[in-house]
């Protein structure tokens, strides 16, 4: 297979279908469309024209990045794909973080183990506590 790490946005309709077919929660079009635009990195794997997988990075450029939507499609997993994405994310994120900035990410349940090679630990640990999320709307408190 003939795939390339191209630094663009994936379309939203990409960014959709990326998303369910990792089964993971549907985003409103507009805040999509709002967000996307707003990171600060973007990468896309591209196969024969078609976005097959992409990475971006959130944060404030120089002392906390985070990583978010890892996603390969399901067809082209376990080809490499993903570790592609990951290397240009951390391409970037080397030339841009400051001494001690914080990279973090939310692994899926069982994916942990993709990103210990990249500098990752697995939390909770004897020295950091459990990651925390909120899905607004949803989980907010009332």
């Amino acid at each position: 297979m003939n795939y390339q790490i191209v630094e663009k946005f994936p379309t939203v309709e990409d960014y959709l279908l990326l998303r369910e077919l990792a089964g993971w929660r549907i985003q409103d079009r507009a805040a999509i469309i709002k967000s996307l635009p707003n990171s600060l990195h973007c990468v896309c794997a591209v196969c024969d024209g078609e976005t097959v997988g992409m990475a971006r990075i959130i944060g404030d450029n120089g002392i906390a990045f985070y990583i978010q939507d890892v996603l390969v499609k399901p067809a082209y997993q376990r080809q490499g794909i993903g570790k592609a994405l990951m290397v240009k994310i951390m391409d970037y994120i080397s030339q841009h973080a400051g001494e001690n900035a914080v990279i973090g990410l939310m692994a899926s349940k069982g994916k942990e183990p993709f990103y210990l090679p990249y500098g990752f630990k697995t939390r909770p640990d004897d020295e950091l506590g459990a990651g925390m999320t909120m899905f607004w709307k949803t989980d907010k408190p009332k």
